[in-house]
């Protein structure tokens, strides 16, 4: 959850976007938002009531986690979600066996906590391939009457977790939305990572267990997208991660 000040009180306040609820209570789960709270061992109380959970985008996670360069606070998000997050999904992914989705920010924070690093900034820092332009991830990249429609395609290697989620067939390439300017760095995946999809200009999108993981031996669902896919429910494709993080949910 983000924390944002709100107009009316002049105080900060809890924030999810209620497509996220709506993707989780559509696929058949229970939605349930756990606040950043202060006292860590609050997370620890809370992990046994989730059957599964979604780690959600947001602002930029503080790059001190991965010895990433400085940037402007304004990018940053408030410390106390910052050290939530991390807190949470480190508890979760080492601690427990239980479904995790990552989105946009929350698939980075599935690599920063197993020890990856990020692209902080793919518009200055990410060297294109030659026969690909660089794409507009970020929104800011972009005009009003684009961001309404944009969209760019992923590729999904075949055989993956996340092909064999989204459910399409073998070498058709998906179509997502893009609002991001930061991406997981293709020289630091994180423990127990791989790559599995990728936008034209080569910016990772799924990251996924690696075959030899101890997660990929077990079969625990753990995906990360850097699209929002909660955004575009009304797509087969997109509604099938949910439904897909419910049925590992269930079965776990």
């Amino acid at each position: 959850m983000s924390l944002e000040l709100t107009d009316k009180y002049e105080k900060l306040g809890l924030l999810v976007p209620l497509s996220y609820v709506d993707a989780v209570a559509g696929a058949g789960g229970i939605p349930l938002c756990l606040p950043p709270c202060p006292d860590i061992s609050i997370i620890r109380q809370s992990i046994p009531l989730l059957d599964g959970i979604v780690l959600i985008g947001g602002d930029d996670y503080r790059p001190e986690h991965y010895g990433g360069h400085v940037q402007p606070e304004i990018e940053l998000m408030h410390e106390r979600r910052d050290r939530f997050d991390l807190e949470l999904a480190r508890m979760i992914l080492q601690d427990t066996v239980m479904p995790v989705l990552g989105i946009c920010g929350g698939h980075q924070l599935l690599s920063i906590v197993q020890g990856g690093a990020l692209v902080q900034d793919i518009r200055t820092e990410w060297n294109f391939p030659s026969e690909y332009p660089p794409l507009p991830h970020a929104k800011k990249e972009r005009n009003e009457k684009q961001n309404e429609k944009f969209r760019h395609a992923v590729r999904l290697e075949e055989g993956s977790l996340v092909g064999r989620v989204v459910q399409i067939p073998p070498g058709d390439l998906l179509t997502a939305n893009s609002t991001h300017h930061q991406s997981v760095h293709p020289g630091r995946v994180g423990a127990h990572l791989r790559a599995s999809a990728w936008s034209p200009d080569g910016v990772i999108e799924a990251i996924e267990p690696s075959p030899d993981s101890p997660w990929a031996r077990s079969g625990r669902f753990v995906l990360g997208v850097q699209w929002h896919p909660e955004q575009m429910q009304n797509e087969a494709p997109h509604r099938n991660i949910f439904r897909a993080l419910i049925e590992a949910a269930l079965d776990k």
